[in-house]
């Protein structure tokens, strides 16, 4: 059987052939591919490639487990399967970035662990969102007006409506500008309407 194939390979490569020689005079000369790919086949360079394919025809056995490469690195079935962190995501590490700052910059009225506040990117994370119960108090849920995308959407949109961190930065300013040319024009100002 395997001669018959060999034999009908080699007429199929000589029909190919022909057909390519045909081909070329009816196309420029100045195109090298087809110049290349009509040249004639030496069949004594068959003869010594021919050897060398059956040599490399080896039985092997195939090893029943699967590749490691393959394997999808999760928690387990235990965690739900839980995909490993890609420590290169920009929207997780924003996120962890915003867990970390919580107890310094967003509320410093609470406080946290420490241990909490100075972790590491965990090897398994999974962002999701927070779906409200039913038995959960009506009025502390948000409203759709208030719920954002991301917790950092959510955080800021916080912040601008209380307005901490602008009254923060405001006081900050009047400590540094006290005893300067500016706070003495603001006097000068405000003697000048008591006057009037």
């Amino acid at each position: 059987m395997p001669e018959l194939c060999d034999e009908r390979l080699d007429e199929l490569l000589k029909e190919a052939a022909s057909r390519l020689a045909t081909k070329q005079l009816s196309r420029p000369k100045d195109c090298s591919l087809i110049a290349i790919a009509a040249a004639p086949v030496d069949p004594t360079l068959e003869s010594k490639a021919q050897p060398k394919a059956q040599e490399s025809k080896s039985i092997t056995l195939r090893d029943p487990r699967p590749a490691e490469d393959k394997i999808h690195d999760n928690a387990g079935p235990g965690w739900f399967g839980i995909p490993k962190t890609d420590p290169n995501d920009p929207d997780l590490k924003r996120d962890l970035q915003i867990l970390h700052m919580r107890g310094t910059a967003i509320d410093p009225k609470r406080h946290y662990k420490k241990e909490s506040l100075k972790a590491k990117m965990p090897r398994y994370a999974h962002v999701g969102r927070i779906v409200e119960g039913p038995t959960e108090f009506h009025s502390a849920r948000l409203t759709r007006k208030e719920r954002k995308q991301t917790l950092v959407d959510e955080l800021l949109s916080a912040e601008k409506a209380s307005g901490k961190f602008r009254s923060k930065y405001e006081n900050i300013q009047v400590k540094k500008a006290s005893g300067r040319k500016a706070h003495y024009k603001k006097l000068v100002e405000r003697r000048r309407r008591n006057r009037h």
